[in-house]
């Protein structure tokens, strides 16, 4: 993603001005708008669901605050990260190129808050990181050295959160590899299989966005996210604005143990 974007944080520069207090570039909006004519157009009132927000924090604030929004975080939340302009713009001054993301979307990065397959108990986030794909290698605490947004379906309760759970444990396993990063969707050219109906089909190539697509479909939320289309970098920000169908979950018989990766 850092090359594509890249390219558009200069194209950006020269014909935009920034957002100051959200982030991200007027001149490519149109990246992180969901379908308008996504699975949620058609579904039943009842069945329609969208993401709230349920939480915030900046980084710098006393412990107290932080440990305050971690505890309000709960299974199945999906943090967005961001970077103030100001500070975005220093990291890249200093050649850090992993915030160019941060310059030309709302946000840069996106994990979801689960069960850790590890440790029982325990909550972690999981997402999906270049050169080492899907992974659970953070704990919330991690979070206190970020900004960030958190946001929580209106309709949780109708989740399948063993398919969740299992979801995140074979694609963990399937992953650890240089290749385990969706690559081809990282430049909106095309992205993985994000509707999985049994544990086989789960891959292990996803971008951080598309991995909390795909996970969710497993367990019955639909959501317009990506549009399906040449270009489409189903962004952050494209994910937590976007509605979704809740449907029946795949009659698919679960495989609880362990998937070899390949």
């Amino acid at each position: 993603m850092m090359a594509l974007l890249t390219f558009f944080t200069f194209f950006a520069c020269g014909c935009s001005r920034a957002e100051p207090n959200h982030g991200g570039w007027f001149a490519l909006r149109w990246i992180e708008r969901p379908s308008t004519h996504g699975p949620s157009t058609t579904a039943p009132p009842e069945d329609v669901c969208s993401f709230v927000p349920c939480g915030s924090f900046d980084r710098g604030i006393d412990d107290d605050a932080a440990g305050v929004a971690l505890a309000s975080l709960r299974e199945g939340d999906v943090i967005a990260y961001r970077l103030p302009p100001s500070e975005a713009r220093r990291e890249i001054a200093h050649g850090n190129l992993n915030v160019v993301g941060y310059r030309v979307l709302k946000y840069g990065h996106l994990a979801m808050v689960v069960a850790d397959p590890e440790i029982p108990g325990r909550l972690c986030l999981f997402s999906s990181e270049s050169f080492k794909g899907p992974n659970t290698g953070e704990g919330l605490e991690t979070l206190a050295a970020h900004h960030w947004d958190a946001y929580r379906l209106d309709r949780w309760k109708r989740v399948d959160t063993a398919r969740i759970r299992d979801f995140v444990r074979i694609s963990h396993d399937k992953a650890g590899h240089w290749y385990g990063y969706d690559f081809s969707g990282m430049f909106g050219l095309w992205n993985s299989n994000l509707r999985p109906e049994r544990p086989e089909q789960i891959g292990h190539d996803y971008i951080c966005s598309t991995i909390v697509v795909a996970c969710l479909w497993y367990a019955g939320v639909h959501l317009d996210a990506v549009r399906g289309q040449i270009g489409d970098l189903c962004s952050p920000n494209q994910v937590v604005t976007s509605h979704g169908a809740l449907v029946p979950p795949p009659d698919a018989e679960l495989v609880i143990e362990r998937v070899a990766a390949p």
